[in-house]
């Protein structure tokens, strides 16, 4: 039960979600699937005094072109899974909303989109977009602007949005390139300690952590790939060294996250190179 005075508004167009955000600044927060904010209102660690419903705007949409998919604010993980064309096109988002943690229940409500934009370190999303290339498509009071996934955040629970912005969607590139994805967690009901996409291509190797600094950490090894093999043991010490400033919360302390990183890494290159073979 939310014990705190909210007025609810659900706006029709993008314009009045704006208008909105702009009018209560500093007291609103946006709803998509609301499957993190509104907990996090029951337990009043989130308090505000309006909330703003994009489902009014409907942003249910999953469009596929030549060069990318585009995910509306509103697509749940079901969706996501439920798509042929994401099988096809961006099979490795498919592969983590799969793993995301809640169930059926969550997976039906949860939002793509909506996780991306909480920011919350120890979710499956955020590094996920990072390591994919995204883009998200954000609308705010000077019209529609875009932000590449790895500029997005800039500290746990903190983005670059400005005032009055809010994600329309999140735009992922087609692409060739060979993924692979592993995640850690104490139970199947737990939230990730660390998690890493990894993403290969004939001439170029890089990793995205997750869960392991307050913001996606990216890893470039492409200089550690000797024809199509890829130093296992210098990717190791290569991902532990670039953790510098490990997150702590109550899952784990910050040195546990910095010590199975380069493992973590090395698992998520296993399962591509199963893939590729």
């Amino acid at each position: 039960m939310i014990r705190t005075a909210l007025r609810y508004h659900r706006p029709t167009t993008a314009e009045e979600v704006v208008a909105l955000l702009v009018e209560h600044a500093g007291d609103v927060a946006v709803l998509g699937g609301g499957t993190q904010l509104l907990p996090q209102m029951t337990r009043n660690q989130v308090s505000v005094g309006h909330l703003v419903d994009l489902r009014g705007l409907g942003l249910r949409g999953i469009g596929v072109t030549d060069d990318a998919v585009e995910f509306e604010a509103l697509v749940t993980y079901s969706d996501v899974l439920l798509s042929a064309e994401v099988r096809a096109a961006a099979p490795h988002l498919q592969r983590v909303s799969h793993g995301v943690t809640g169930g059926r229940q969550l997976r039906n409500t949860g939002t793509l989109v909506g996780s991306a934009c909480f920011a919350m370190p120890g979710s499956d999303m955020p590094a996920a977009l990072v390591g994919l290339d995204a883009v998200f498509a954000v609308h705010g009071p000077d019209g529609g602007r875009e932000v590449p996934a790895a500029q997005f955040y800039t500290d746990a629970f903190t983005t670059t949005l400005r005032t009055g912005e809010f994600v329309r969607a999140v735009r992922v590139p087609r692409t060739s390139a060979a993924t692979g994805y592993c995640k850690v967690k104490h139970s199947s009901g737990s939230w990730p300690i660390a998690t890493a996409t990894a993403v290969r291509t004939d001439g170029s190797a890089r990793v995205t952590l997750g869960s392991v600094q307050a913001v996606p950490l990216h890893v470039d090894l492409s200089d550690l790939l000797d024809g199509a093999t890829l130093d296992r043991a210098a990717l190791r010490q290569r991902v532990t060294e670039a953790v510098t400033d490990p997150f702590t919360d109550v899952l784990a302390p910050g040195s546990y996250r910095a010590r199975i990183a380069g493992a973590v890494a090395d698992r998520a290159f296993t399962e591509l190179e199963g893939a590729r073979s």
